[in-house]
């Protein structure tokens, strides 16, 4: 398996691979000429979505939610929340779409937020979107494997074209906790920071109040459009074109 990969690395004018991290695993085993080429978003699928008004603190999940990814340390902040400020349960929707695990759907149970939930079950994808996108706040719950930092899903992409606050937990280092920091497109967490998920729905739900989320997020996310994507991946070829003798 090693071997194929080391004649792989050598036979190849170009590697190109999705995520920092993992051009880093492939340089430690040998590999040269790495490009990181992230996935993007295609600004035209997202000119039709159109927000529904939500009057809710809704944050937002898409997609399955696994027991890997149940967010007990978040779960308990919102409870802390409910608890210690007035209104806050009132106005807040937690908002599944998707295939929930049971295990999560208990633990918000227990934590007293069931009359805050809202499980969708599967929608379409364009339903989907338009739900995201109103939404106050998407959450994006990376996976608590080993592999986790250089794994970036494709949803953090749709959530960077939506333009919704994201709050990220996962290790603070992984590729898609940066992206979406450097992007300047929300915040990023480690599922066991109880008190930075208070202080930050804290302010976040304070900024719902004061009518300054209903506004797109600034982000900085052009780097992510696939017409420049596309146009890196052309350079490389013309790059290897050139090369040829």
């Amino acid at each position: 398996h090693h071997r194929m990969e080391q004649e792989v690395f050598k036979l190849a004018n170009k590697i190109t691979i999705v995520s920092p991290s993992w051009k880093k695993d492939l340089e430690n085993i040998g590999a040269n000429n790495v490009s990181v080429i992230p996935w993007g978003f295609d600004p035209d699928d997202y000119t039709n979505i159109v927000p529904t008004p939500n009057a809710k603190f809704s944050i937002v999940h898409l997609g399955i939610l696994g027991y890997d990814r149940k967010p007990d340390m978040l779960i308990d902040a919102l409870a802390s929340l409910c608890h210690n400020m007035p209104g806050f349960l009132q106005n807040l929707e937690i908002k599944l779409v998707g295939q929930v695990d049971p295990s999560v759907i208990h633990a918000l149970t227990l934590a007293g937020l069931s009359s805050a939930v809202v499980l969708t079950g599967n929608v379409d994808r364009l339903d989907a979107l338009r739900m995201a996108a109103s939404s106050t706040i998407l959450l994006l719950l990376l996976n608590q494997q080993p592999n986790a930092k250089g794994r970036i899903p494709g949803k953090l992409f749709e959530y960077l074209a939506l333009k919704r606050p994201i709050l990220v937990l996962g290790p603070p280092e992984a590729d898609a906790a940066l992206i979406t920091t450097t992007a300047n497109a929300g915040v990023a967490l480690d599922y066991a920071d109880k008190a930075g998920m208070i202080r930050v729905l804290a302010q976040y739900y304070q900024q719902y109040l004061e009518g300054m989320l209903a506004q797109p997020v600034d982000n900085d996310i052009n780097r992510y459009d696939i017409r420049l994507l596309t146009g890196e991946i052309a350079r490389l070829l013309d790059d290897i074109i050139a090369g040829q003798p």
